[in-house]
């Protein structure tokens, strides 16, 4: 210990003020613990109640971590909770003048390279400031884990707003020019010169700067490892959100610290990403919980999807075609939060479709699960 060094006390020490680290200080406060948040950029809407230090964080061992930021102070800890986030790629963008935090402002000319909510998010704010946006997707499908329909849908309301989406871009070339970069992708295709470039795919956590060598917390591949509840190797240390490779998007981030909150705290707790909502707000309002019917197909279920428009939007549900057995739905419109909600209760009951026939809500509009559902079951009857 530093002769005049300040030694602070906590049940629960927290780095990362980022959606998974806010998820968990607010689950902790709620169940009664002490804690401490650490964070380089503490957010001025911090957690009431939570004592927040701003500075970075190195473990010393596995009971007490070093504070440096304005004044350095130790903390000795029950229970850490690392949420330090993920490093975004791909690595060729990395050290630009031109780059971005998916969160910092940019003008001109943008390019967004990712693929997920946290991308359409950044692309959708870019707009605010009248760029002009390019997202460039990884992969074929912008949200992998949306059913493809929905996911189309909200393509077309990115193109709606100008956005220009090129999917399965790989970049090979990127050249700096001052503050702006000119990229090549990988046949050679000239993309063009950008005044921002805005990575939002995640390709390792945030982990170089905590010293976690000093404690028994194992990184695999970039990524902290952790159990179904949130648990390192280390057991006083947890991890949540991105820095575990397990989550990206931040509303996932968000539920993943509570959830390891909840271990913290001593409560069963475990991480199920089926019955965990992805939930999107622009350009328009959408939803997914559960598996797509590929998805589901892909681990031996007949899966069959079902659907329904409406002037409000669209539902989509799938079940397996024998028994009925509710296995994910989602919707586009101003309802797709709702459906996201009676999705992760019918998840978890184990619901089918009649079971949901069953309880059709008193709705006059068709858009519940239970309505569509209904009509479903009985022509199958």
């Amino acid at each position: 210990m530093v002769v005049g060094e300040f030694t602070q006390d906590t049940e629960i020490l927290i780095i990362g003020a980022g959606p998974a680290g806010l998820g968990a200080a607010a689950r902790c406060i709620a169940l009664g613990k002490q804690v401490v948040l650490v964070d380089p950029f503490m957010p001025e809407d911090a957690i009431p109640g939570v004592d927040c230090l701003q500075g970075n964080v190195r473990f010393a061992d596995k009971r007490s971590a070093q504070i440096t930021g304005e004044h350095v102070s130790r903390v000795r800890f029950n229970r850490a909770i690392v949420c330090t986030g993920a490093s975004m790629g791909p690595t060729c963008l990395r050290g630009l003048n031109a780059s971005r935090r998916w969160n910092d402002p940019a003008s001109g000319r943008v390019l967004v390279v990712g693929n997920g909510s946290l991308a359409i998010h950044t692309a959708m704010r870019c707009l605010e400031s009248d760029s002009e946006v390019v997202l460039a997707c990884p992969t074929a499908r912008m949200l992998p884990e949306f059913d493809p329909v929905l996911c189309n849908l909200i393509l077309e309301h990115l193109a709606s707003n100008q956005i220009d989406f090129i999917p399965d871009t790989t970049i090979a070339q990127v050249t700096q020019d001052n503050d702006s970069a000119m990229v090549v992708l990988d046949e050679g295709t000239v993309l063009g010169e950008f005044d921002a470039v805005i990575a939002t795919q995640p390709i390792a956590g945030h982990v170089d700067e905590l010293d976690l060598h000093t404690t028994a917390v194992a990184i695999e591949e970039g990524w902290i490892s952790v159990d179904a509840a949130g648990r390192t190797a280390e057991n006083r240390i947890l991890a949540a959100g991105a820095v575990t490779g397990e989550v990206g998007q931040p509303a996932a981030c968000h539920r993943h610290g509570q959830m390891v909150a909840n271990t913290a705290c001593g409560h069963d707790s475990y991480w199920e990403p089926a019955a965990t909502p992805l939930i999107l707000e622009a350009p328009l309002p959408a939803s997914w919980c559960g598996l797509d019917e590929s998805a589901a197909n892909a681990i031996g279920k007949d899966a069959v999807t079902i659907g329904h428009e409406h002037d409000h939007g669209m539902i989509r549900i799938v079940h397996e075609r024998d028994t009925g057995l509710l296995l994910g739905a989602g919707a586009v419109g101003e309802h797709a939060v709702r459906i996201a909600d009676a999705t992760i209760i019918a998840l978890e009951m184990g619901a089918t479709l009649e079971d949901l026939a069953a309880v059709i809500p008193s709705r006059t509009d068709g858009m519940d699960l239970g309505s569509i559902a209904f009509s479903n079951w009985a022509e199958s009857k």
